[in-house]
This record gives structure tokens, C-alpha cells and sequence, in this order.
């Protein structure tokens, strides 16, 4: 378990400086949740979460959003392969992971540049559009240890939930199957005020984000989606608003920190399924030689985010380390 905890720690880090250090220019995303290794406090009583780590990988096909910036590009874009595992490590001794979440799109953002009546604010409206597979790669069923995912005694146990049943407590979480291809689209508007090296000392951003599950992968290849019995349980819809704020605190060595509060929104889930998910987030960047990185702080309430967890509700907070998506660049040449 302890080498394991090594291993992972070591990765993320070498994944997080192997895309070069922001200073460097490197390519980034405007719009997403940043990575983070985090302590997390559990939901219900059956489980002890020791730590949660969630790692983004992007491999671009085209990527122009920073050279498009600094040059005041009308349109800047990117295309892209995305992998964001979701991994949790729990404190039992002979199973410390279970039932990780992979999600991996082939996805695309765009920013257009909004025209503004001085040199010290830029505003921009974007989106986000991504479409691939969401599971945690388990084969049981999802209500039984016992049986197959699939085979005729988990269905007969899928007959007998109604809307009373509480989902959370005859949850397999050892080995119960997750899968689903999805289709997310997110829409943003961002404005940032500029200090007189016009680096962003203070922004706001705001999104508006539908997902979609459904069967067939990329809308064509059949394989990877969801049952007719799952998919009662989940509900096909899913909507997000989020706000953002950012503040420059250290002037000169552009010390920063974030307020993010997040609303998810799960339509049509089962009845014992918490719909909303309300998430407030701190992060500070307190670093000169390393403006990515920072420590994050959040206090949850709602539904889990956990693939079939979302059957899970409560209170969570979690404390942790964050690198930053968006890099130390100035937004205007000079």
C-alpha cells in the first residue's frame, strides 16, 4: 500500500512537470476542473477514503491558445485526446482501491476574443465540447458481489428495487460494474482585468454545462454503453453552473488565489439519489518559482462524484494540492 501511494505521488508529479513548466508557455485549456491530490472525508460508514487523486492528461492534435493570446487572436482553439482517471485509496487493508473511474474523450475548446472599450480588460465566450467513455473496468454486478453484471440473477435483483429502495446501502463497492459513453458540452463566458504588464491580476468566469449519456460511443461505435436497467438508475441528463473568481494578491510575483462554486444537477436519477451537488472550492498559488501549483480546500454537499457512488450523498471536505491550468503568460503583446 505505502509503495503503491509512492508510485502514484511520483507519477502525477512527473505527468505535472513532464508538459513543461507553465513559465515555459506551455499549451493549456481554459475551461475544466483542475487536477488535484486530495484528503477526503467519506460520505457514508461502510468506507474510509484515505486520499482521492485526480490527474488530467490532455495530448493535443492542434493546440494555438497560448501563441493566439499573446498575439489577440479572434479565435484560439484546441484539439484534443483527454484522460482523466478518478482514484481513490481507502484505508482497507486487502482492497485499498476500488472500482477507479477512467474517462477518457476526444474533446475541443474554442475561445473568441470580445471586443472591449480599453487596453486593461479582455472578455472572452468559449466552450468546451467533449464525447468518449466513462466506467470503472469491474465485471459483478452492481448490487451483488455474488453475480455477473449482465447475468440473470443480477437482473432479477434489478426487478425487485423500487422507489423506496435505498440504493447507498445494497451498493457492491468492491466490484459492482460502471459504464457509460457520454457527451459533455460547456459553454463560458470570462473577463479579466489586466495589470500594466498585462498579466491578469483579477477575472470572473462563468459556465454552463450539459452532459449526456448514451449508448453508442462517439454517437456510432456500440459498444461501452449503459443497460436499460442502469440508466433508469442514473438518469440520461446531467447540468452544471459554476462560477469563478481569481485575485491577484502579491503584485509582483503574482501570488494568487480562486473562488469556484460548482451546482450539478442529475436529472430523472432514481428517487434515493441525492440530484444536486453543491461544491465550494479554495485554492491559493503561493509559490514565485512554481505559479502552478497551489493547495486546494473544499466543502461538498449533495451526491457523489464517484462513478456508481452518485448513489452516495452527505457532507464531504477535503484538503490538497492543485496545479493550475492556466499559465503565467500576459494576454496582451507588448
Amino acid at each position: 500500500m505505502k509503495n503503491f501511494f509512492y508510485f502514484l505521488i511520483f507519477s502525477l508529479i512527473g505527468t505535472m512537470y513532464g508538459q513543461k513548466s507553465f513559465n515555459d508557455y506551455a499549451k493549456f485549456y481554459p475551461i475544466g476542473d483542475d487536477p488535484n491530490i486530495r484528503f477526503i472525508t467519506s460520505y457514508v460508514k461502510q468506507e474510509d477514503i484515505l486520499f482521492e487523486a485526480n490527474p488530467v492528461l490532455k495530448l493535443s492534435f492542434y493546440n494555438n491558445f497560448v501563441k493566439g493570446l499573446i498575439n489577440e487572436d479572434k479565435h484560439t482553439q484546441a484539439w484534443y485526446i483527454s484522460f482523466k482517471p478518478q482514484i481513490r485509496m481507502y484505508t482497507d487493508n486487502s482492497l485499498p482501491i476500488k472500482t477507479p473511474s477512467y474517462r477518457i474523450f476526444l474533446g475541443t475548446q474554442h475561445l473568441f476574443n470580445l471586443p472591449t472599450n480599453n487596453d486593461a480588460s479582455m472578455k472572452f465566450w468559449g466552450l468546451l465540447l467533449e464525447s468518449g467513455h466513462y466506467s470503472n473496468g469491474q465485471s459483478d454486478c452492481v448490487f451483488s458481489e455474488d453475480f455477473s453484471d449482465g447475468s440473470i440473477d443480477c437482473e432479477n435483483i434489478y426487478k425487485t428495487i423500487n422507489s423506496s429502495t435505498n440504493l447507498s446501502e445494497i451498493l457492491n463497492r468492491r466490484s459492482g460494474n460502471f459504464s457509460t459513453n457520454l457527451t459533455k458540452l460547456i459553454l463560458n463566458y470570462r473577463t479579466y482585468l489586466l495589470d500594466e504588464d498585462y498579466f491578469p491580476k483579477q477575472s470572473h468566469s462563468v459556465n454552463l454545462g450539459y452532459t449526456l449519456y448514451h449508448n453508442k460511443f462517439l454517437g456510432i461505435g456500440d459498444f461501452g454503453g449503459f443497460t436499460n436497467d442502469d440508466i433508469a438508475i442514473y438518469g440520461s441528463s446531467r447540468f452544471m453552473v459554476a462560477y469563478e473568481f481569481m485575485r491577484v494578491f502579491k503584485k509582483n510575483i503574482k501570488k494568487r488565489y480562486t473562488l469556484k462554486q460548482k451546482i450539478t444537477y442529475i436529472n430523472n436519477a432514481h428517487s434515493s439519489v441525492e440530484p444536486f451537488r453543491l461544491e465550494s472550492i479554495f485554492s491559493m498559488y503561493p509559490f514565485s518559482k512554481s505559479k502552478s501549483l497551489g493547495f486546494t480546500f473544499s466543502y461538498i454537499y449533495g451526491h457523489d462524484n464517484y462513478n456508481y457512488r452518485f448513489v452516495d450523498s452527505g457532507q464531504q471536505v477535503s484538503i490538497g494540492i492543485t496545479w493550475s491550468q492556466f499559465p503565467a503568460i500576459t494576454l496582451k503583446s507588448l
